[in-house]
C-alpha cells in the first residue's frame, strides 16, 4: 500500500516538473512572437523613414531570401508555406514541360493568343482574398491569373 502511495507521488513530481519545463517553453514563445510582432513594426516604421517599400526590400534581400529558401526545400521539418511553394513550382515547371510543342513548318499567327483555361460561366471566389469575378463568355484577366498561380482544378472549386 505505501508503495503504491510513493509511486503516485513519484509519478506527481514528474508531471510537475514537465509542466514547468512546458510552461518554460511557452513563456520563451511568447517572447518570441512578441520578438517577431516588434520587429515587424520597427522594419515597417524604417522602411516608411527611409522611403523603402516591400518590393524594394525583398529585392534588395533577394539573394539571401533565395539561399534560405533552397535551404529549406529538403527540410523535414520545414514550415508549411515552403512545401506549398515547393508544390507550386513543381506545378508550374510541370505546365511548362507539358506545353504542346509547334511543328518547325507551322508558323503560329503574330496575333494568336494562348488558348484559356475552360471554366463555366458564373462566380468564382478567391478563399485567401476574398475577391470574387464574374465570368460571362471570356475569362476575365484575374481570373487567368489565379488558374496560373493556384491551378485550374482549384479555381473551378472556387465556383459559387
Amino acid at each position: 500500500m505505501f508503495q503504491e502511495y510513493d509511486q503516485i507521488e513519484q509519478q506527481i513530481a514528474e508531471h510537475q516538473a514537465r509542466i514547468e519545463e512546458l510552461q518554460e517553453q511557452m513563456a520563451r514563445a511568447e517572447r518570441k512572437k512578441q520578438g517577431v510582432i516588434a520587429f515587424d513594426k520597427a522594419l515597417v516604421n524604417l522602411a516608411a523613414e527611409y522611403e523603402v517599400d516591400e518590393e524594394e526590400l525583398y529585392t534588395a534581400r533577394g539573394e539571401q531570401i533565395v539561399e534560405w529558401l533552397v535551404g529549406q526545400l529538403n527540410n523535414e521539418d520545414a514550415p508549411d508555406y515552403i512545401r506549398t511553394l515547393k508544390a507550386r513550382v513543381a506545378r508550374s515547371l510541370k505546365r511548362e514541360n507539358d506545353a504542346p510543342r509547334r511543328s518547325a513548318g507551322r508558323k503560329a499567327s503574330a496575333t494568336a493568343k494562348p488558348a484559356e483555361p475552360k471554366l463555366e460561366t458564373g462566380h468564382y471566389r478567391n478563399p485567401y482574398t476574398n475577391a470574387t469575378i464574374e465570368k460571362k463568355k471570356r475569362n476575365p484577366k484575374q481570373l487567368n491569373q489565379w488558374v496560373a498561380e493556384h491551378g485550374l482544378d482549384k479555381v473551378q472549386s472556387w465556383k459559387i
